[in-house]
């Protein structure tokens, strides 16, 4: 509270936002820098968030943990509207809480968690140069519509860092090592208890292939692509790198 010159509640926030991003990890008290957070805001990786590669990083940890973020998770996983309004997320957010969890949350909660979201992703409209908004509505996953609401549509999006999605797929693999072969309806749309990189980035089918296509070949040998019985699969490639090392190796490079 002293070094930072913040509250007790932002203090709250900041350790519930390191941990949710899973940049920090607290156990008994004791606050640890994760290897993760190591390598992306470490001494060598990008400690002033320059590089928008690194926002995208951080959303997909964000938006794929089901346990510290449900409300995320539910959202950009499971929600499918892509246009809506607020009150059609807390709708929707209750629907989800009550079919997962089997209980009833109050609609002060629901409206609190929806609001957080929507500062965090979608541009506050009409606000002057000295207003901030969070570094993750660059990302503009989230859009306004003045008087109409919110949309989150699936795009193309052609800006999307290769590193981003190459990070997304090695994590999916790695966190089940007998998976050999994801296809790509499901990474599109989900269908298991896993996040979806489709969803979780807002990709089209032909935006996540467009994108997959520049992680093969910038990253050779990491993934192929195959049709198997007329289905798309990502198998893992002959030198798939670890999650870690993808960062490390693309931090260390854009550093000279």
């Amino acid at each position: 509270m002293v070094e930072l010159g913040v509250g007790r509640n932002m203090v709250n926030a900041i350790q519930y936002w390191l941990q949710v991003a899973r940049i920090v990890d607290f156990a008994d008290g004791r606050a640890e820098v994760s290897a993760l957070g190591n390598a992306l805001l470490g001494p060598k990786g990008d400690r002033y968030l320059e590089d928008e590669a690194t926002l995208w990083v951080i959303h997909w940890m964000i938006a794929s943990n089901a346990e510290l973020a449900t409300g995320f998770f539910w959202f950009f996983n499971r929600f499918a509207m892509p246009r809506f309004r607020e009150p059609d997320m807390r709708e929707g957010l209750s629907e989800f809480v009550q079919q997962e969890f089997h209980v009833t949350r109050s609609q002060s909660t629901l409206k609190s968690d929806c609001s957080t979201l929507l500062r965090m992703y979608a541009p506050a409209p009409g606000q002057s140069e000295d207003h901030l908004d969070s570094p993750l509505a660059q990302l503009k996953l989230i859009e306004s519509e003045e008087g109409r609401g919110y949309h989150s549509l699936r795009k193309v999006r052609p800006f999307l860092p290769p590193l981003a999605l190459h990070f997304a797929l090695a994590q999916r693999f790695s966190e089940d090592p007998q998976q050999v072969a994801l296809p790509v309806r499901l990474l599109l749309y989900g269908g298991d208890d896993w996040a979806a990189v489709g969803s979780a980035f807002r990709l089209s089918e032909e935006g996540l292939m467009a994108t997959l296509a520049q992680v093969m070949a910038l990253y050779p040998h990491n993934y192929e692509l195959r049709d198997t019985a007329g289905m798309h699969q990502i198998y893992r490639g002959s030198k798939m790198n670890a999650p870690l090392d993808i960062l490390r190796s693309y931090y260390r490079g854009a550093s000279k």
